[in-house]
């Protein structure tokens, strides 16, 4: 199986905040899918213009083919919040690029529908993928949640 590496998109204003050459791979990474040591990590560390540090993260393992890439958060927090918006007018809008931090709320309010901070981790991710993973993880806790008497919100 080929790795994947990561790289910096070639976007106007996008500045990497250490020099790409810092791209670090780790190999013989525990694999939580599997439970083998044979998975590769690439960690790179940048800048996002008028956001903040990141760090971007994958894991590849080459014995199951597992994959998962998420972003952690450096350097300092801005002291205000950005409420930033999207009006989705087609298909096409559900594969819009989203780097969701973990204090962010994700809010859709003709749905009524709200991911609060620090329930979904930082990714970069699609609109439609950020959707999935709430969709997922509802599913998961439903049962959960009727034995507790959430009858009003089981469905």
């Amino acid at each position: 199986m080929k790795t994947m590496s990561a790289s910096l998109p070639q976007l106007e204003g996008w500045v990497a905040a250490y020099d790409e050459e810092q791209l670090t791979e780790i190999s013989k990474c525990y694999c939580p899918s599997c439970g083998k040591s044979n998975a590769v990590s690439n960690v790179l560390p940048t800048k996002i213009p008028m956001f903040r540090e990141i760090i971007i993260m994958s894991l590849s393992c080459e014995d199951c083919g597992f994959q998962n890439s998420e972003i952690s958060f450096g350097g300092t927090i801005q002291e205000k919040g950005e409420r930033i918006s999207l009006k989705c007018t087609s298909k096409a809008d559900l594969n819009r690029q989203i780097i969701k931090s973990d204090s962010c709320t994700f809010l859709i309010p003709s749905l009524q529908f709200e991911i609060p901070p620090t329930t979904q981790r930082g990714v970069i991710s699609t609109l439609e993928g950020i959707l999935r993973t709430a969709a997922d993880n509802l599913d998961s806790i439903q049962p959960e949640r009727l034995k507790l008497g959430d009858l009003e919100n089981f469905h």
